[in-house]
């Protein structure tokens, strides 16, 4: 898996509406406007996405991605629209050829292929994926993790 890939792959339909700009390694901040669509909670979820996401590679090939002012509206089985600001930022870095540290700061929308589906990190929290995506390590760090499908689930 190429490196610049993983934000694509741990944030894939978040970005689903620029996907083909966003999996650049680098370069000019570009436009997420479109709808986004998740099905990691066991039912469909929607969402409204608004801002701009970048990623930034590093000399030592680590990933910076960045999403100032990105706004997430997401929707559920309940009906009940919940609008979440997401403008944190993601450091990517490979300890391996198969190993991805993520240390994620500010408020993060992820997706990841584990029982809560879809999670708003807050604050420093970090984890660790294989090249498919997988969970190696669980969150962990000061900051919070919170499972969305049980906010927007029937």
């Amino acid at each position: 898996m190429k490196k610049w890939l993983v934000p694509t792959a741990v944030l894939a339909s978040i970005f689903a509406a620029a996907s083909p700009a966003v999996a650049a390694p680098s370069g000019p901040p570009i436009t997420v406007d479109g709808p986004a669509s998740f099905m990691n909670c066991g039912f469909l979820v929607t969402g409204e996405v608004t801002g701009k996401a970048k990623n930034i590679t590093t000399p030592s090939g680590d990933i910076i991605s960045t999403s100032p002012g990105l706004k997430i509206t997401l929707t559920g089985p309940n009906g009940k629209p919940l609008k979440l600001v997401i403008t944190g930022v993601l450091f990517f870095s490979f300890p391996s050829e198969n190993v991805v540290e993520v240390r994620a700061t500010g408020n993060n929308l992820l997706q990841l292929p584990s029982p809560d589906g879809l999670v708003l990190t807050r604050g420093n929290v970090n984890f660790s994926v294989d090249s498919d995506g997988n969970e190696l390590r669980r969150f962990s760090g000061a900051g919070t993790a919170t499972n969305i499908c049980s906010l927007l689930g029937p």
